[in-house]
């Protein structure tokens, strides 16, 4: 996103975009990196030892080679997980360039032994006691590393470097300023909704219609990369739909993977494209939200984007976009509540309208694209001065 902003901007800063997993884009601007052979033996290494960022070694030298070629003046990184990257060579690398740093952290990896959220376990930033976090990415099925994975990021993340550090919200930052990495400058930087793109749409029939959706039912939608993903909630929403399977509400699920479908819950898939997904959102009524693991939830932003109220649990990276009268939020974990607050929203169309609106206003006021993109521009010039 970062890319596009810039790239459609008049700043004469010059950017590019490097990556090491997915589809190869033909951009000149933009370079992949990674190769799948060492994406399958960095997988297996994590999966079956712990070990994140001991392989790709050839795909990080690649990498290195590109910064060295083009000389850039600010690196700016993003995750150093996901199977492509060697993280220790790469910040050795630009330790040794002394190279200005942004680095914008997207959940807890670099502060744990392995997992993107804590979920409070103590053991997973220490490596002490018994592990009793449930977040299943990345997934690993022998803890055998635990004690030498958190020691090596001590290591690597806490020296020679003077990175700063990018958080999407003050929970995330909070939890950060109280590790290893609390040395380090840290800011809070709101990820961007594009809010011409995501906007309420008059006609929701027609776009019902327009994908086959009954036109007699009220809409809940939820969405989660991976439905299958516990920590997203889908437990939650099957026993939610199961609650209200008599009202008449579908409940609709995008995202990849399988879960259970009832008459009143469907899942039509991932959605890549933005401007469909705009168009979901904007035929719905209500947008749910029962994901116990959050950084930044860019869904529930982009819903109340698109003028829908949004009912779910209260965690606290959600209470941070939550201001009043834009939906409900229940306690984590009670399903019934949950059930009960949806049913009292859809039963109320004015308020739904009135916390829809008022969402919108929100979002656009304190959230959009633009926003994003000067908070950003600021950081970049206040470093390459």
């Amino acid at each position: 996103m970062a890319r596009d902003l810039f790239a459609n901007s008049k700043s004469s800063l010059d950017v590019f975009f490097a990556y090491g997993r997915g589809r190869r884009v033909t951009d000149a601007r933009t370079y992949k990196f990674g190769n799948i052979w060492e994406t399958v033996i960095h997988i297996l290494l994590v999966r079956f030892l712990g070990l994140e960022g001991h392989g790709s070694y050839f795909s990080t030298r690649k990498l290195i080679r590109f910064i060295k070629k083009e000389k850039f003046d600010l690196v700016h990184l993003h995750n150093l997980h996901g199977y492509y990257l060697n993280f220790s060579r790469l910040i050795k690398f630009i330790q040794n360039q002394k190279i200005p740093v942004i680095w914008t952290l997207h959940d807890e990896w670099p502060i744990t032994w392995l997992p993107a959220h804590s979920l409070g376990c103590n053991h997973c930033k220490t490596g002490v006691g018994k592990c009793t976090n449930s977040y299943a990415y990345p997934k690993n099925y022998f803890p055998l590393f635990s004690r030498y994975m958190l020691n090596r990021k001590k290591t690597v993340f806490s020296g020679g470097w003077n990175p700063l550090i990018i958080c999407p919200s003050e929970w995330l930052k909070n939890n950060i300023a109280n590790s290893f990495l609390g040395k380090f400058r840290i800011k809070v930087v709101y990820n961007g909704i594009d809010t011409e793109l995501f906007h309420p749409m008059n006609d929701k029939n027609a776009l019902k219609q327009k994908y086959n959706l009954p036109p007699d039912k009220k809409i809940i939608i939820f969405l989660a990369s991976n439905l299958s993903d516990r920590s997203k909630g889908i437990g939650t929403i099957i026993t939610v739909a199961k609650i209200l399977q008599d009202k008449p509400y579908l409940f609709m699920g995008i995202g990849r993977g399988k879960t259970e479908l009832l008459d009143n819950l469907i899942t039509p898939g991932y959605i890549y494209d933005q401007a469909k997904l705009a168009e979901m959102y904007a035929l719905s009524d209500l947008f749910c939200f029962a994901s116990t693991a959050e950084t930044f939830s860019l869904t529930a932003a982009e819903a109340l984007a698109c003028g829908l109220p949004v009912v779910g649990f209260d965690i606290p990276v959600i209470r941070e976009i939550f201001k009043e009268n834009i939906g409900t939020l229940v306690k984590s974990g009670d399903d019934k509540a949950l059930a009960a607050a949806i049913d009292k929203l859809m039963s109320d169309k004015e308020t739904r309208i009135t916390m829809g609106n008022n969402g919108r206003k929100f979002i656009a006021a304190n959230y959009s694209q633009e926003l994003f993109y000067i908070n950003y521009n600021n950081l970049y010039n206040e470093l390459l001065k």
